[in-house]
């Protein structure tokens, strides 16, 4: 009996009408293809104020208790950040790769029995959390107890139940920071919850909601009220067979149609097979791990990225305190972990074209302002990271990214900006190094000679490694972008002291031409260092990293035996004899190398001796979307689909579940339309793949496609053309619940947290292991 739909709003899962399905070509026709399940929700802005709730309960669907039903406590680990940062806009303009493919398990305690089938489902849950708070970590334990008495059903469009948390603080036993209750019944839905410090410190926060469903007639209506921080909020809402229609405070009533044909969605998780329908995966992935310290007990994950643990677990394991095991067979075999404050990427080139890349957005470091952000010509900042994009003719500046102890956001220029060719070569740069946020991958553009830019141009990426650090002495080489070393890099600023970056973390000034100095640097024992110390930010603050908070990237670097091929002349020609160096020749090369630093988990590295993970697989997709197409021709769909026909998409593969590397763009969560990437906009995958869809590695071998999680954003129409009978009156009438929900006290339901039979993971961020 499978009772809950992951990642969907309950409120808000039944507003979808219609089929929007695709018939894939030449899909496997056996195996897990076929009977792997597939979860849509809607997303739409009154969703957004029951954050807490969709969180929580994609989290449940996470622990897979449905599949679990009776075989007693078992461990599962849920990815937050596949539950808390789907439309993050920051990810835009992400510039780390490890920001951009780093896990973020919360590990958990799980039990779901079911004494018969008519007899309730219970779900008991220990989730134990970790969230940084005032630079300290903040432990809590959230309890969830859910009890389910009917799946979902016509009569019953979110089943019946009743859930119940709680989370409690380390050290305030009894105490809930936060707690709410989400109950189903035959009349719809109520929700309450309350939170003591608005999830960050921001002051309490309250959310309500009532829906009353008439499913006879396909039709409800609801409202939420709450505040946030000090701010109040208000919505009310209502549907028929047809459309929705939904009024923020005192502004004009927002419509949308219900129908799936007339709607938008986006992917959030595919999963890729065999021709013969069973599941790809890669020889050594990545693999759970446990860490004992005293009477903690934490559980997390080691990636090709690296290990992620809470950072109060991270911290005493650089102390070389505790034990840290993986589960071989049936047996906990110790880990010995090699850690440094930093490590060395190895990029190994491959070429694309602009046309490959069109309307994929890629950063770019630059040391000057590029374009005004205002009617007022406010020059845009110099020394961030511009966002560009290959629109097909021309390649246009259209955003930046901006930086503070808070975080990364992205903001659009006040007009675009197409990058000059022939200026840029008239400054001798030959060649603008980039990242791509959606792979994770860095890459350079050519800056052509003669003309202006054209899609046959020559776009680099490149496949990484990370180099052990037990590898021999590396002499290499950086012209721009080289980091400081020592306290030159970070030191104690403030009072009390406050460990920061150097606000110029680079020894050069930053220029594309030609540089008539070159740093050198050893990598030493794990380390980068320049003859006097090491390149090392990991003893930073995040607080303190400013406008580097995804951690500090050197720019590229070549070996010693590749020094005499970034020579140049003060033109920027080539000259293994000139006296200067060109960071354009560095970007040419086929092996280069870049430093990573910083205090977040995936800029250090971890290793572990004697164990092997594989790098993530390079898959393609060549991208098919011409309006009009018929026969299945098309292999992407969605608003934008057509800007990204005949790209080669080059997606990052780094096991099941896990296929990264597809363009993003952003939407209004007001009116569910394209819009510029913002603080206040939604980032979504730009199109999504067709069920179906092939990819290839470079063999090749030929694999598919099929989506596993997928949002649906209802098409906006104009109020006007509603039906007059699809009022707010009802809506305005409902009664909403108060604190008498929750009259079920999660943390008692649940008693004491039980023991599984194994510490072994049995799920997995949703799979079944």
């Amino acid at each position: 009996m499978t009772l809950f739909r992951k990642g969907a709003p309950f409120a808000l899962s039944l507003l979808a009408a219609g089929a929007a399905q695709i018939a894939a070509a030449t899909p496997p026709s056996s195996g897990a293809y076929v009977t792997d399940k597939q979860n849509t929700w809607v997303q739409d802005r009154v969703g957004d104020r029951i954050g807490t709730v969709n969180m929580i309960m994609c989290i449940i669907g996470s622990m897979r208790g449905d599949a679990m039903v009776n075989q007693g406590p078992y461990v599962a680990l849920i990815d937050q950040g596949k539950c808390e940062g789907r439309g993050d806009s920051s990810k835009s303009t992400s510039t780390s790769a490890g920001a951009s493919n780093a896990t973020n398990y919360m590990s958990s305690v799980v039990e779901s029995t079911q004494a018969s089938v008519d007899d309730p489902l219970i779900i008991k849950a220990w989730l134990h959390d970790e969230q940084e708070n005032g630079g300290s970590p903040q432990k809590m334990t959230i309890y969830a107890y859910v009890v389910a008495t009917a799946g979902k059903s016509d009569t019953n469009p979110n089943g019946l139940f009743s859930m119940y948390f709680c989370g409690e603080p380390e050290g305030m036993p009894g105490t809930c920071m936060f707690k709410g209750s989400l109950k189903s019944d035959a009349s719809g839905l109520s929700f309450y919850q309350e939170e003591s410090n608005g999830g960050g410190g921001g002051g309490p926060s309250l959310t309500q909601l009532k829906l009353q469903s008439d499913p006879a007639n396909d039709a409800g209506s609801g409202a939420i009220s709450g505040s946030e921080n000090g701010s109040a909020y208000s919505y009310l809402f209502a549907f028929d067979s047809a459309n929705f229609r939904r009024k923020e405070d005192s502004n004009a009533d927002v419509c949308f149609d219900r129908n799936k044909l007339n709607g938008h969605s986006s992917t959030w998780r595919y999963g890729t097979y065999n021709s013969d329908g069973s599941r790809l995966d890669i020889g050594n992935p990545g693999f759970p791990v446990k860490y004992v310290n005293g009477s903690d007990t934490y559980y997390g994950f080691w990636s090709f990225w690296g290990l992620w643990l809470p950072d109060s677990a991270m911290s005493e394991i650089a102390l070389g305190h505790g034990s840290l095991t993986r589960r071989v067979g049936e047996s906990d075999v110790a880990i010995t972990p090699v850690q440094k404050g930093g490590k060395l990427w190895k990029l190994t080139r491959h070429d694309g074209t602009l046309d490959d890349f069109k309307n994929v957005s890629m950063m770019y470091w630059s040391p000057n302002a590029i374009g005004v952000i205002d009617a007022n010509s406010t020059p845009a900042p110099a020394n961030t990271s511009y966002e560009l994009q290959w629109d097909g003719s021309q390649l246009n500046a259209i955003g930046y990214q901006q930086c503070d102890q808070n975080g990364c956001a992205p903001h659009a220029l006040f007009t675009p900006v197409a990058l000059d060719a022939a200026a840029l070569s008239a400054n001798h740069v030959m060649s603008l190094p980039i990242f791509f946020p959606s792979g994770g991958g860095n890459g350079g553009i050519n800056v052509p000679t003669g003309h202006a830019f054209v899609g046959t141009d020559t776009v680099s990426y490149r496949t990484r490694e990370v180099v052990d650090p037990g590898a021999a002495d590396i002499g290499l080489n950086c012209v721009t972008m080289c980091p400081k070393t020592g306290s030159n890099l970070v030191s104690d600023v403030g009072s009390p002291p406050v460990a920061t970056l150097a606000s110029a973390p680079f020894k050069d000034s930053g220029a594309w031409g030609p540089s008539a100095n070159s740093y050198t640097y050893t990598y030493h024992a794990g380390m980068l260092n320049d003859g006097t110390a090491d390149a090392d930010a990991s003893v930073a603050s995040k607080a303190g990293m400013g406008a580097n908070q995804w951690g500090l990237n050197s720019g590229s670097m070549v070996a010693d035996a590749d020094l005499s091929s970034v020579k140049c002349d003060s033109n920027g020609v080539a000259n293994p004899s000139g006296n200067f160096y060109c960071s354009s020749l560095i970007e040419q090369a086929s092996t280069i190398y870049q430093w990573e630093t910083g205090p977040n988990q995936w800029n250090k590295f971890f290793g572990a001796a004697g164990v092997t993970i594989d790098p993530p697989k390079v898959l393609t997709l060549n991208a098919v979307h011409t309006p009009g197409n018929t026969g299945g021709l098309n292999n992407i769909k969605g608003a934008q689909a057509d800007n990204y026909n005949g790209n080669k998409v080059q997606l990052q593969f780094s096991g099941f579940g896990e296929l990264q590397g597809i363009p993003g763009s952003c939407v209004s969560p007001d009116t569910n339309l394209p819009t510029q990437c913002g603080p206040s906009a939604r980032w979504v995958p730009a199109f999504d793949m067709i069920d179906g869809t092939s990819v290839t590695d470079s063999t090749p071998s030929t694999f598919y496609v099929k989506y596993l999680e997928r949002e649906l954003r209802l098409g906006k129409v104009n109020c006007g053309t509603v039906s007059n009978t699809l009022t707010l009156t009802a809506a305005s009438g409902l009664t909403l619940p108060t604190s008498a929900l929750v009259d079920v006290n999660a943390r008692t339901a649940l008693g004491t947290e039980a023991t599984p039979a194994s510490t072994k993971p049995s799920v997995i961020d949703g799979i079944v292991q």
